[in-house]
């Protein structure tokens, strides 16, 4: 389907002009800000949701899920682990960082844990597919 008005020139798209795993994968920057609001030069980047690292996650998360017999469980020890499989996730969102501490998983899963707001931004972010393509902004 095309939106064609009169006189104008029609552009002609190449496959890959709709090609975006460069761009997913390479992650986006999160700018990070005090708890405050206040601004950081501090940075989270952030891979899409679409990234094979993220695929790879929500695959071994459910595999998990459909191996529990979640009968046995309280609804306590439910909650928990579907907390844990949530910064499971948002964690491996998160590709890299400018802190001079060492970057790790764990060292992620920490801040995400520590920081909920942080972590559903760092998802949101990755769930916002057109931010891939966008310009860097300076703000969290």
């Amino acid at each position: 389907m095309t939106n064609k008005t009169k006189n104008a020139p029609v552009k002609a798209f190449a496959l890959s002009d709709f090609y975006t795993l460069a761009a997913i994968e390479k992650g986006k920057k999160l700018p990070l800000t005090l708890p405050d609001g206040s601004e950081t030069d501090q940075f989270l980047i952030v891979t899409s949701a679409d990234s094979a690292a993220a695929r790879r996650v929500l695959l071994e998360l459910s595999r998990e899920g459909r191996d529990r017999d979640e009968s046995k469980l309280s609804s306590d020890e439910i909650y928990d682990i579907t907390q844990a499989g949530t910064i499971k996730y948002r964690s491996a969102l998160v590709i890299g960082w400018s802190f001079e501490a060492p970057f790790s998983a764990q060292a992620v899963s920490e801040l995400l844990t520590q920081n909920p707001g942080l972590a559903q931004e760092v998802e949101a972010l990755a769930g916002n597919r057109s931010r891939f393509f966008a310009p860097d902004s300076t703000a969290s």
